[in-house]
């Protein structure tokens, strides 16, 4: 089941707080991004610790798409102007806007599901002394993207051993998007159910301090990481 997570000892597999710390800074800033002034230039820097990141966990390609597509979004955001033709002007910019506020805080989040297995998370929320309210909800989400991602194929391989395709799809569309959206529904609650189960089965509900293997230690990079988005976020709102 977690084939695709990175290890935890890896050299650019930050702390989980750490990660969470990252993920609220650079989402605070992408979504009030500015456009103007030096802010702009602050930032960029900012949008590039997310590619960089899932480019040092060896993501080639996923994080170099999402690098080219913030240099370009930022730049359509920020300096194209279109002479004389504001409609023009206006389809750059909206589309731009939109990936700037958006792409960073998507690709932190992609990183931080391709790194964090789901008992080192929790760890890293009981650290933080936060809620089991809180952490019950993350731990159960965090199982049940996948497992949605999972059962989604597999209906889809259903559907195709009855003959239902993208054809199908053209000549009855409400039908189609019926075989697939509620077969899907009812999966949806059903593994829904099952995992707040498991995860209150685990002891996940106890009002008192749980005990856990896992040892979590905050190191020079990942301070690194922390000091400099930081940094760049006083920068951001001060200059």
């Amino acid at each position: 089941m977690y084939n695709h997570i990175i290890r935890q000892d890896h050299l650019f597999n930050l702390d989980p707080r750490i990660k969470i710390g990252l993920i609220l800074m650079i989402s605070l800033v992408a979504l009030t991004g500015g456009v103007t002034g030096i802010e702009v230039y602050i930032r960029l820097l900012l949008m590039f610790i997310p590619p960089l990141l899932l480019i040092c966990i060896k993501q080639y390609t996923v994080g170099l798409i999402i690098l080219c597509l913030t240099i370009l979004a930022w730049y359509g955001e920020a300096f194209v102007i279109i002479d004389h033709n504001q409609v023009a002007t206006l389809l750059i910019f909206v589309p731009s806007g939109i990936v700037t506020r958006f792409l960073p805080s998507l690709a932190m989040g992609y990183y931080i599901f391709k790194t964090t297995q789901i008992e080192v998370l929790i760890v890293g929320l009981e650290r933080l002394k936060l809620s089991r309210k809180v952490t019950i909800p993350i731990a159960v989400m965090f199982r049940f993207l996948p497992t949605i991602k999972e059962e989604s194929i597999s209906i889809k391989d259903a559907m195709k051993m009855r003959g239902i395709s993208l054809k199908f799809a053209f000549i009855k569309p409400i039908q189609y998007v019926e075989y697939r959206v509620v077969p899907l529904l009812n999966s949806v609650v059903k593994i829904g159910n099952e995992l707040t189960i498991a995860s209150i089965t685990r002891g996940l509900n106890l009002t008192h301090q749980r005990t856990s293997i896992i040892s979590l230690n905050i190191r020079w990079l990942d301070w690194l990481f922390l000091m400099i988005t930081l940094l760049l976020c006083i920068f951001y709102y001060v200059v």
